[in-house]
């Protein structure tokens, strides 16, 4: 695998790296959308904050898999399909509404009087925003963050139908690939070369079940090969 050396693992860093990147994007947009709109409705108090509030936990009445045929058609529709830009958003669309909603709960613990004396000091709304309330929103940050960047890196449906090239898809989609695949190389586990591998359908199992439990002289040869076993003789029942 860390060498890359069957077909199905061509390009296994990349697809690395793609995870990496697509999660990491998701995190810090994420946060940055929320950590503001959270901000504008606890701190500053802007109209229309208790609305897009219900807005953001009416969205979770929705399954995402509901919402998976039209994310396609709208990255479609913009050009974005087969582009990791087209996975960043929708992760960011899906994380966005509960991580501005656990920020606003924790923006509405601190007390009111810092922004006020800070307002005193004569801070602006930005000093206020960099200064007095990203310190205090730390431990919250870290957490939303972490839950985004966890959401992007798991997900699998969105990945799948919105990446399609070997060298785009994320490390969920190609592992998906790898387990599905008739042809997955878990010979490659045991045998070190060609010569240690066994002779088609003698496998154990395959073998008890199409000889009623006793398998024949060369496989119990091939069996030999990888655990040292004599050959296989026929069983008494």
């Amino acid at each position: 695998m860390l060498q890359q050396k069957h077909y199905y693992l061509n390009h296994f860093w990349r697809q690395l790296s793609n995870s990496l990147v697509i999660a990491v994007a998701t995190g810090a947009i994420t946060l940055f959308i929320a950590t503001c709109a959270a901000f504008a409705i606890s701190r500053l108090k802007v109209r229309g904050g208790r609305i897009v509030m219900n807005l953001a936990l009416f969205t979770y009445f929705i399954p995402a898999a509901f919402l998976a045929v039209p994310m396609y058609r709208t990255m479609g529709l913009y050009g974005l399909l087969n582009s990791q830009w087209a996975l960043i958003l929708a992760m960011v669309t899906l994380a966005s509404p509960y991580a501005i909603w656990v920020l606003k709960q924790g923006s509405d613990t601190l007390p009111e009087e810092l922004d006020e004396a800070a307002y005193v000091d004569g801070a602006s709304a930005l000093q206020l925003f960099r200064l007095v309330y990203l310190p205090l929103m730390v431990p919250s940050l870290v957490a939303v963050g972490t839950y985004a960047l966890l959401l992007a890196w798991n997900e699998y449906l969105y990945a799948f139908l919105l990446l399609s090239k070997d060298t785009e898809v994320t490390l969920a989609v190609a592992l998906g690939n790898f387990l599905a695949a008739d042809d997955s190389p878990w010979e490659l586990l045991m045998a070190t070369g060609p010569h240690l591998r066994p002779a088609p359908g003698c496998d154990l199992l395959h073998v008890q079940a199409l000889h009623g439990g006793r398998a024949d002289r060369r496989c119990g040869e091939e069996l030999k090969l990888f655990v040292g076993a004599t050959p296989c003789e026929p069983s008494a029942g």
